[in-house]
């Protein structure tokens, strides 16, 4: 399973720099794509990255136009990140490249593979998730 995870991973994130990001870049847009505007300590929470972390790459999706920072509208300390009409299109193609890589692995399996797969997938999601605590994420 672990080799597996490695080399989809390796496969998927290729596919995410051809549309034109980073793997990380890329998670950060979606968490902004699935919630809305949001802090960036929310966006660090979602992702368990660094408020430095995030800060750079807040920074670098700015100054591409990606994402823009407003006021909190209820509280004057905090700023909001949104995405920009550019940035939802970059977003957009991100999860596009991801999902035709992702199809064209499982396609090469069976029908009767991939149920069984998404079965035994269904199961071990319903395993993790009653043991954790915390809300299901976009």
């Amino acid at each position: 399973m672990t080799e597996f995870g490695k080399a989809f991973t390796r496969k998927v994130f290729a596919e995410v720099g051809r549309a034109g990001t980073t793997p990380a870049r890329a998670r950060l847009l979606m968490v902004l794509q699935c919630r809305g505007s949001c802090k960036m300590s929310e966006i660090g929470a979602e992702l368990g990255v660094t408020p430095r972390s995030i800060t750079k790459l807040v920074d670098g999706l700015e100054a591409e136009r990606l994402v823009v920072r407003e006021q909190h509208p209820e509280d004057r300390r905090a700023t909001l990140i949104r995405l920009t009409t550019h940035g939802m299109q970059v977003c957009k193609e991100s999860a596009l490249a991801n999902h035709a890589v992702i199809a064209s692995i499982f396609e090469r399996l069976s029908a009767a593979d991939r149920k069984h797969l998404a079965r035994i997938f269904q199961h071990l999601i319903e395993v993790l998730q009653a043991e954790s605590s915390g809300a299901p994420r976009c």
